[in-house]
Parts: C-alpha cells; sequence; structure tokens
C-alpha cells in the first residue's frame, strides 16, 4: 500500500466549500456592521457639532454662528478642530454644511445648518444643525430627524 504525502482533491474540495459557506455567512454581516459603526461614527459627529455651537453661542453672548460657520468654528480649534465627515450610506462622504436653500437641496447629504429665521419647510430654527438626508438609518430612524 503505498502512503499519499498531502491532501486529495476531495478533501480540498470539501476544504474550499466550507470557506465558501463561511464567506456567504460572514461577508453580510460584516458589511451590516460597518455600516453601523460609519451611521454611529456621523451621528457622534452630530453631537459634537451641536456642542461646538453651543460652546460658540455661548462665548458670543447669545449670538449663532453666521453662515460663515465653517470658518468660525475651526478658527484657532476654538470649538472644533475640523469639520467631521457625514456618512449615512446614501450619499457620499462629506464635511460640507448647506446653510440656505434648504427647501431646494433637503436632501444632498452632508450637513445643514439654520443660521437665520427665515421661514422654509425644514421646521428647524435658527442655531440648528443637522443631518442634510431624508432617508432612514438601519435602525429605521430619518437622517434630517435627529
Amino acid at each position: 500500500m503505498d502512503k499519499k504525502n498531502g491532501f486529495g482533491k476531495i478533501e480540498i474540495c470539501i476544504a474550499v466549500m466550507i470557506a465558501i459557506i463561511f464567506a456567504i455567512i460572514v461577508i453580510p454581516k460584516l458589511s451590516s456592521i460597518i455600516e453601523k459603526s460609519k451611521e454611529g461614527a456621523t451621528k457622534g459627529s452630530l453631537g459634537s457639532l451641536r456642542s461646538a455651537i453651543a460652546m460658540y453661542y455661548g462665548d458670543n453672548n447669545g449670538v449663532y454662528p453666521s453662515t460663515d460657520i465653517i470658518k468660525e468654528l475651526t478658527d484657532d480649534s476654538k470649538y472644533i478642530d475640523k469639520i467631521p465627515t457625514a456618512y449615512t450610506g446614501h450619499h457620499r462622504k462629506t464635511n460640507d454644511i448647506t446653510t440656505s436653500d434648504f427647501d431646494k437641496n433637503p436632501d444632498t447629504g452632508g450637513w445643514a445648518y439654520k443660521s437665520d429665521d427665515a421661514p422654509d419647510s425644514t421646521g428647524k430654527i435658527k442655531g440648528q444643525i443637522w443631518i442634510n438626508c431624508t432617508h432612514t438609518d438601519s435602525h429605521g430612524n430619518v437622517w434630517n430627524q435627529l
């Protein structure tokens, strides 16, 4: 009887099939975990921006940042080092802040900031910042309602 070294064709096929089944099960779960982590990072960044706006408001005797919010919050890194990236999964990653024309641009991704009291369809008030996306997150919450 000859003794073979290594694996036969059947053993290799079985190992490959097990690897394929494992990949079919794991890859969707992994992509879901990655999406949820990006959502969590965006929601955390929203909280950081809201805190920076509140500190600015307190330091400036009840005056909110203007349409030049990026410069006002990031100058000298006093309130925030840089505007964080918003990622909803429905739009490109961006750290842009829309400060006007909310009725024309209700779903462009990034951030939206209400710098004045002008009426519009957002229902937001002066000084509020939100995620400029009308889609839902993985929990079914509408992004611009957070």
